[in-house]
């Protein structure tokens, strides 16, 4: 089951990326991680990091906390292993 905050904050990652013209490298870059995490990202297969969010936010000009309401609450570990197996 996936979860839809994290594809409504990659959708808003991925919509942001491209209005400045950035690349998926570039945007990693800019948060000090690999272009495959942010296409993780973009795509809602992870839960971005406290540090992430904040550096998102600063980057594209938006509350902390608007990304977190968008990202709604974080899925227990125990959730999370229920929905692997």
């Amino acid at each position: 089951m996936s979860e839809p905050g994290l594809h409504k904050f990659g959708a808003f990652i991925h919509r942001q990326r491209r209005g400045q013209r950035w690349s998926q490298h570039q945007l990693g870059e800019k948060l000090g991680v690999r272009s495959s995490y942010v296409t993780s990202v973009e795509n809602g297969e992870v839960w971005p990091s406290d540090h992430i969010i904040d550096c998102c936010a600063q980057l594209f000009g938006v509350p902390h906390e608007f990304l977190e309401a968008m990202l709604g609450p974080k899925p227990q570990q125990d959730d999370q292993i229920k929905r692997v197996l």
